[in-house]
């Protein structure tokens, strides 16, 4: 890490520890671009007809608009069916409490907008009727029909399977495929796993808040080999309570036949007594959280630096906040505790507690280094380090300690300068992932207008603590979103860590994931005995003021 002087080195130097931006230039939502302004229609259940014209209004997209509005209650679900025979429609629905859902194309092959919900509040809502190119013109049918609660077409359960024909079971009137059902409950992750040997599925499912998820092929032949690539696998965490929609659609419009759904299940990891539940972590659930967390501020002979202690106690802090960890899942090393005994130690200790489904996180805020390579394996010559309280740790002799640990995913995060330079040697086997403040030439700088050690340091806490569960905020966290997030921290603090006029490095996130796939889960937040996911909690993380 860099200290606030910010300083140049050759081989050995002294370092310090390591919510994107909103919008700009948009026209704001429910605005046009230009024209006429928008003129509300009155709209009710049943079919509307309209017809879009060139001397209507057109929003940002450069698309005339029609703006309906309709009374709706949660007591009804309803489905929104926008259609026509001249233009490609897309619809938009907005109501109370910032609610908000847009399509383009109900279903693959069919350029009609769908949107099936249960309005979350009773009040007014906006449907807005435009089209997905900018300037078309031509008629449109707007058809608002009532749903029954309890969802249409053939049900099944979580945990089961069902077989259903295409094009005779659960079809619905105006609309493709065969439609299934079932209940979950918010938490849960679902996965539905649709195959058949007499057409290319498409799977699409719809939850009871609108949102929609949808898979063609999964290149997956199954648990035994002989299923098709073809086939579909939806993978999903239930962000309501409710009924859901799975429909089956022929890809291309073009088949039909007997087909099968597996369906298993997740649940919600519930929290009691607000203590950390049991089974949270894991990509196949029922793991623990495991960390080490060390960081160092004051150096006997180092540069002392400002935070990176803080940010190993205010990692733990996060963690235990949103009930991942409890402390017999952490081991906190600040300052005079995080020798390199202790921190090799530490790392033996998870290796021995860390079973397969389990998530073990190792990190580090302080000083880091680049020493001549001791064992040729370096492309620059040159191992990088970490600066523990009484001495150093080569790369080599860091990846070796956690190699013994045999969890399902282990994340390795360093806050230091060079840290880049541990990626190549960690990332080298499935299940590992690593975060790195800098690259293995380029120093890191401390992070005093956060008020914390490093700017990874920073951006980790925040994101554990739940703030990186935003694509969507389901109450499950995927290696993608945190390491997006993390990124997302960097771009936006960019002018922070370098800024204009200087000639230094500029310092960023190095992500290296490794075989850990975007949409692999590493934990899940604990929810209230309701299924409610609680909001991410009010902690104050951060240091005193420098």
């Amino acid at each position: 890490m860099r200290s606030p002087l910010r300083c140049a080195c050759l081989l050995l130097f002294t370092a310090a520890c390591g919510g994107a931006p909103g919008p700009s230039g948009t026209t704001p939502h429910g605005a046009t671009a230009a024209g006429p302004a928008l003129v509300p229609r009155a709209a009710s259940l049943g079919v509307q007809q309209g017809t879009l014209s060139a001397s209507d209004p057109i929003d940002e997209r450069r698309a005339h608009v029609h703006l309906w509005r309709i009374e709706l209650s949660p007591r009804e679900r309803v489905r929104i069916h926008l259609s026509s025979p001249s233009v490609d429609p897309m619809l938009e629905v907005t109501g109370p409490d910032g609610f908000r859902l847009q399509n383009d194309d109900g279903f693959p092959g069919t350029l009609d907008s769908i949107l099936d919900f249960l309005p979350p509040s009773e009040g007014t809502y906006e449907l807005r009727a435009s089209t997905f190119a900018p300037g078309q013109t031509g008629p449109y049918t707007l058809a608002i029909t009532p749903r029954d609660a309890a969802g249409v077409g053939v049900p099944f359960d979580l945990g089961g399977e069902v077989t259903a024909v295409l094009g005779r079971d659960g079809t619905q009137e105006g609309l493709p495929g065969t439609w299934l059902r079932f209940s979950g409950d918010a938490g849960s992750i679902v996965r539905l796993r649709v195959t058949s040997q007499a057409f290319d599925t498409i799977a699409t499912l719809i939850g009871p808040g609108g949102q929609t998820w949808i898979n063609d092929d999964a290149n997956d032949l199954g648990p035994d080999g002989r299923e098709r690539a073809l086939d579909s696998t939806i993978v999903a965490a239930l962000p309501d309570s409710g009924v859901y929609q799975l429909i089956v659609t022929p890809y291309g419009g073009r088949g039909a036949g007997p087909f099968r759904v597996r369906a298993t299940v997740r649940p919600p990891v519930v929290m009691s007594g607000g203590e950390r539940p049991a089974g949270l972590a894991g990509a196949e659930g029922g793991g623990r959280l495991l960390g080490v967390y060390a960081g160092i501020t004051a150096y006997q002979t180092q540069g002392q630096l400002y935070g990176c202690a803080d940010d190993a106690r205010l990692l733990g802090e996060a963690m235990r906040a949103a009930h991942l960890q409890d402390a017999t899942d952490q081991l906190v090393l600040p300052d005079g505790l995080a020798t390199r005994r202790a921190f090799l130690d530490g790392i033996a200790q998870m290796a021995q507690l860390a079973r397969p489904e389990d998530v073990v996180l190792v990190f580090f805020s302080g000083h880091g280094q680049q020493v001549p390579d001791d064992g040729d394996d370096e492309l620059d010559g040159l191992d990088e380090t970490i600066v523990l309280y009484d001495g150093s740790l080569r790369d080599d002799e860091v990846v070796a300690a956690l190699s013994a640990i045999r969890a399902g995913t282990v994340i390795l995060a360093l806050d230091a300068c060079h840290s880049g330079g541990f990626a190549r040697d960690w990332v080298g086997r499935p299940g590992r992932m690593g975060v790195f403040s800098s690259d293995e030439d380029v120093l890191s700088d401390t992070a005093e207008p956060h008020r914390a050690g490093g700017y990874l340091s920073w951006h980790l806490r925040r994101g554990v603590l739940g703030e990186a569960d935003v694509r969507p905020r389901d109450g499950v966290l995927y290696a993608g979103e945190l390491t997006d997030y993390l990124n997302d921290g960097f771009v936006a603090d960019h002018r922070l860590m370098n800024p204009s006029g200087e000639h230094s490095p500029s310092q960023r996130l190095v992500v290296a994931r490794g075989a850990v796939s975007w949409s692999q889960v590493l934990w899940v937040y604990p929810r209230n005995p309701d299924f409610t996911l609680p909001p991410v909690p009010s902690v104050p993380l951060t240091s005193p003021p420098p």
